[in-house]
């Protein structure tokens, strides 16, 4: 008779998304994780152009040629 073996409990991965709402010049971007709108891509024409801008307080999200990387309080989460 052999030991019973030990399951490990499945953890559960962050869901990490990008949202486009409209088209053209009216676009917004919005990256979602676990179903929350954390940030929005920076506007044409302002300082935050290019790049993500947090909406949630903890949050950072920043693009690699690899993909978008999450960072909720100093930790990569995605």
């Amino acid at each position: 008779m052999t030991a019973p073996v030990a399951k490990r409990a499945a953890r559960r991965q962050p869901r990490c998304a990008v949202e486009v709402i409209g088209e053209g010049d009216a676009c917004e971007m919005f990256v979602v994780f676990d179903g929350v709108r954390i940030a929005r891509r920076g506007r044409r024409g302002t300082p935050q152009a290019r790049t993500w801008v947090s909406i949630e307080p903890g949050f950072a999200v920043y693009d690699y040629p690899a993909g978008i990387v999450v960072i909720r309080d100093g930790i990569r989460v995605q």
